[in-house]
Order: C-alpha cells, then sequence, then structure tokens
C-alpha cells in the first residue's frame, strides 16, 4: 500500500484483506458487500470469491461494485472458496464475511484497534445478532452500553474449553492476524459443514482468542436455514470427538474441560442428530446415534427408548422386504 495512504489521518492503517465465499448470492452479495465498503478503511483488499454460482452474482459485483477483486472457481464448497481467497489475501489482517451477513459500522477500527493495544491475542470477534428479514425491512444495529475496546471476559483468552463445548466464534465477527493462517494454514475442504469450528478448533491451541463486547455484524436468517435436511454424519460430534482424541480437555493455559460438561455436550449433539433421522425414517443411523448418548449418558431414558424404537423399527422393515 502507498506510504501516504498508510500513514493518512495522522495514523497507520494496516491493510486488511476480506474474504466473502459466494455461491448464487445475487439476492444479498451487494448488501454483504456495501458493509464492507462502508467501513470506509483506506487499505482494504476484498475479494470475493465466487464458488461457481449459476444466477448473476458476478455481474452484479462487476456492475456495482468494481473496487471488489473476483476470484472465480469451479462449485467446490465454502472451504475451499475461502482457501481460494486466503491464497490471494495480502493483508495484515484477515476477515471473513459470509455473502448473506452483513457488518455494522465501526468493525473495523474497533477490531484493529484492540490487536494493536494487545499483541498476546491472535483473534478478535465480537457479539452478533440474528436478522429476520421478514420481521424487519433493515438489520439495526443496537445501542452500546460498553466501550468499543470493552470485551466478554468469559469467552475471552485461551478458549478451546469452551469452544469444545459450543462453537461460539462466528465466522463473520473474526479478524485474525496474518501470523494466524501462517501457522495454522487452511480450511478442511473436506468438512461438508463445520469447517470454520475445525478451523476455530485448531487456531485455539495456538492462540488467544478475544471477544468484543459490541455487535459488529449481522446473521441473516433465511426459510432454508430452518428447513434443512439432516446431514449423513453427524459433523459437529465428530469434530469434538476428534480434537479431543488429539489434545485431550486441557487448554494451553492448563484450564480443563469437565468430562461430565463434555459427556453431556456430545450426548446433546448424538441425540439431536438420532432424533431427526429417526423422524426422517433413517432408522440405522439413528439407532447408532441413540447409541452414541448412551455411551456419555447411560441413564438417559429417553435415548434409550429411542434406540428400542428405532431398532425395532429396523427389525420390522428388514422383515418386510
Amino acid at each position: 500500500m502507498p506510504d501516504d495512504m498508510q500513514q493518512s489521518c495522522g495514523r497507520a492503517w494496516p491493510s486488511i484483506s476480506v474474504v466473502i465465499p459466494a455461491y448464487n448470492a445475487e439476492r444479498f452479495v451487494l448488501d454483504a458487500l456495501r458493509s464492507v465498503i462502508d467501513q470506509d478503511w483506506p487499505t482494504i483488499e476484498i475479494l470475493l470469491i465466487d464458488d461457481g454460482s449459476t444466477d448473476k452474482t458476478v455481474d452484479l459485483v462487476k456492475k456495482e461494485t468494481p473496487q471488489v477483486t473476483i476470484l472465480q472457481q469451479a462449485n467446490a464448497g465454502v472451504a475451499a472458496a475461502r482457501n481460494t481467497g486466503l491464497k490471494a489475501a495480502k493483508g495484515e489482517m484477515i476477515c471473513f464475511l459470509d455473502a448473506d451477513d452483513g457488518w455494522f459500522s465501526g468493525k473495523l477500527e474497533a477490531q484493529v484497534d484492540y490487536l494493536e493495544k494487545h499483541p498476546e491475542v491472535g483473534i478478535v470477534y465480537h457479539r452478533w445478532q440474528v436478522w429476520d428479514p421478514e420481521k424487519n425491512p433493515r438489520p439495526e444495529q443496537p445501542s452500546h452500553a460498553q466501550t468499543s475496546n470493552e470485551i466478554d471476559a468469559t469467552l475471552s483468552g485461551w478458549i478451546y474449553p469452551q469452544l469444545l463445548l459450543d462453537c461460539i466464534v462466528h465466522t463473520s465477527t473474526v479478524m485474525m492476524r496474518r501470523e494466524v493462517f501462517e501457522k495454522i494454514g487452511f480450511f478442511d475442504p473436506t468438512l461438508e459443514i463445520g469447517e470454520d469450528y475445525d478451523y476455530w478448533l485448531r487456531a485455539s491451541r495456538h492462540f488467544q482468542f478475544h471477544k468484543l463486547a459490541r455487535v459488529y455484524s449481522y446473521y441473516r436468517q433465511s426459510p432454508d436455514s430452518l428447513t434443512r435436511s439432516p446431514k449423513s454424519k453427524n459433523y459437529g460430534y465428530d469434530l469434538i470427538a476428534r480434537a479431543v482424541a488429539q489434545w485431550g480437555r486441557v487448554s494451553p493455559d492448563g484450564s480443563v474441560v469437565p468430562g461430565y460438561a463434555l459427556d453431556q455436550r456430545l450426548a446433546e449433539l448424538a441425540y439431536g442428530f438420532g432424533y431427526a433421522h429417526y423422524h426422517r425414517g433413517s432408522m440405522m443411523k439413528a439407532k447408532e446415534s441413540f447409541a452414541r448418548v448412551l455411551r456419555h449418558q447411560p441413564g438417559n431414558w429417553r435415548a434409550l427408548a429411542y434406540w428400542m424404537l428405532a431398532g425395532l423399527s429396523s427389525v420390522r422393515k428388514k422383515n418386510s422386504t
């Protein structure tokens, strides 16, 4: 970046790369992009990765936001799209934004300011809100009771234990130093979902995360997000189980997630997965998942009942064929 731009207004402006994967996002991608452009950050690189869209996403972006760099690839999923963006990113700081989400004003300034004042922190994230366009025509940033640098201390620091119990980091809230990417590498493209959860778990083994208490982004709720069919794999359960197998329950700072809390978390994920498949008629998957629940919570009588019902349904189905 030019030196005069870096030092304008009496301060340094660290370069920021914003990675935005998009697939058939013509309905809302301009809202996302304008929320970035309106941050008015002079040293910003906006990378839109088109993941094989078949609609007018690319044409719209070219026409309405020519300052955005468009990278196109064959459809390969959100993890691969983010990786394409990471390969191209030149910024000292890297942010992510999903094409159907958006940012509120002051986000970039608050996060850069915090990272500059806290060199021990690798990733700064923040609160976010759910926006339902059917109820509110425009997302509105809530009024702030907190200062821009105030953090949620319970969700800041070495957050590996908290991440084992919940994916508390929403990708569109993250700003990370380039050194995080250089250490952690890319998102796992083999994961259909949960690629972000996997990334934050890996990063939490090496870097502190701090959470700003203010709301600086919104998540767009859509009817599709409420009616999706259950996946064939329980990605959340598998990610946590894999993390525990690799790193255990102890955080880099020595804090430990209680075994009972981890069992409860895994049981909840297995129960939800089994329940969804039971009511979709996938009895073998349901039975296997309720068996997982019982391994973590042997006294869970609801899981036991569903396990027995799923088993009986499987036998009846087999005998009727």
